[in-house]
C-alpha cells in the first residue's frame, strides 16, 4: 500500500478520534506528546510549518521524477484543521502534490476548505455497517460516508483504502455493502484493499496500551482474492 503515486513524504499529525480494533498506530491515536514505557523513546514533537515544510522540500527532487509528493496522515490530520490547511497552502505554493489521508469523520466544511488544496484523499471504509462500526471504532459512520459523497459530487480525486480483518469486517453482507457503496462514485480513482497485519500489537506493548484486537492472524489469500474479485480495485 503507498500514500498516494511517486515518491512520498508522509507526515504524521497526533491526535484521532476513532479507536479502532485493529488500529496499527496506537502512538497517533493520543494528540499529546507520549514517552514509550519500554524504551523511553519519545514519540511526537512540535514543529512549526516552516520546519515540517523544511522536510518536505528536502525531497523535491524526487518529486518531481515520480510524480511524488507529500501526504498528510496520522493519526487524524484533520483533527489539527489550522495546522493542516496552512501546510496544504505552503506545499501547493511550492509546487508539491498535496494528499490528505483521512477517515473521513470530520465536519464536511472542512473538507471543502481543502479542496482548493489538496490533489488527492485517501479515504478509509472501515466497515459500512453504521451499528458494527461504532462498536470497531467508537464513532458512527453516517458522517464518513456523507462527507465521501460530497467530496465525490464536488468533483474530487480520491483514493478509497480498505481495511480487511478477519473476523471483523469481512463478512460477505460487509463485501457486498462496501461493493454497492462504491460502485456509485464517480471520481475514485483506485481502492486499495489494506490486509490486517498485528504490528500494533508490539507498538501497543512499548507504549503501554491494551489492544482491543490481539489477534495476529492473516487474512487469507482466498480471502483477498475474493474481495479483489468483488470489489473495483
Amino acid at each position: 500500500m503507498k500514500d498516494g503515486p511517486g515518491i512520498r513524504t508522509s507526515v504524521f499529525l497526533k491526535g484521532c478520534p476513532l479507536r479502532c480494533a485493529w488500529c496499527h498506530n496506537p502512538e497517533s491515536q493520543a494528540a499529546e506528546i507520549q514517552r514509550a514505557v519500554t524504551t523511553g523513546e519519545v514519540c511526537g514533537r512540535v514543529m512549526s510549518v516552516d520546519a515540517v515544510m523544511g522536510e518536505v522540500l528536502r525531497d523535491a527532487v524526487f518529486y518531481r521524477t515520480s510524480g511524488g509528493g507529500v501526504t498528510f496522515t496520522g493519526g487524524e490530520p484533520m483533527l489539527q484543521f489550522d495546522f493542516l490547511k496552512t501546510l496544504c497552502a505552503a506545499a501547493r505554493a511550492a509546487g508539491v502534490h498535496v494528499a490528505v489521508d483521512t477517515s473521513g469523520y470530520a465536519p464536511w466544511e472542512r473538507f471543502a476548505e481543502l479542496l482548493p488544496l489538496v490533489d488527492l484523499f485517501l479515504y478509509d471504509l472501515k466497515c459500512m455497517d453504521p451499528a458494527r462500526h461504532a462498536e470497531l471504532t467508537g464513532v458512527p459512520n453516517e458522517l464518513i460516508l456523507g462527507n465521501l459523497r460530497r467530496l465525490d459530487a464536488a468533483g474530487a480525486k480520491f483514493w478509497i483504502r480498505c481495511p480487511l480483518v478477519p473476523g471483523l469486517n469481512d463478512s460477505d453482507s460487509d463485501l457486498a455493502a462496501l461493493r454497492a457503496f462504491t460502485s456509485a462514485l464517480r471520481n475514485m480513482e483506485k481502492l486499495e484493499i489494506c490486509p490486517y497485519h498485528p504490528l500494533g500489537l508490539e507498538k501497543c506493548a512499548t507504549f503501554g496500551l491494551i489492544p482491543r484486537y490481539a489477534e495476529k492472524a492473516l487474512p487469507t489469500s482466498a480471502d483477498l482474492a475474493r474481495w479483489r474479485q468483488a470489489l473495483p480495485c
